[in-house]
């Protein structure tokens, strides 16, 4: 029986809002927060039914976005690719 993953709407709204993102980093609380940011930047619409992927995935938007792992100075920079 496959469960559907956990809801993460709300920390992805607040990263839309612009709050610090206070989560663990690399958590999945922590991308939904990141993407969130990354939706306003981008001129996109608040998120809506965001949920992780597969890897290091995450679904918001019927859109799917991968984070790319980059380490630059000892910390984690991240690239956000559309996926169809």
């Amino acid at each position: 029986m496959s469960t559907k993953p956990a809801d993460l709407t709300s920390e992805a709204r607040a990263g839309f809002e612009g709050a610090p993102n206070s989560h663990l980093a690399t958590s999945a609380a922590w991308y939904a927060h990141e993407t969130g940011a990354h939706l306003r930047q981008s001129g996109r619409s608040a998120p809506r039914d965001v949920r992780m992927s597969r890897g290091d995935s995450i679904r918001a938007n019927d859109m799917v976005f991968r984070f790319k792992h980059r380490r630059t100075t000892g910390a984690v920079s991240l690239e956000f690719t559309r996926v169809e």
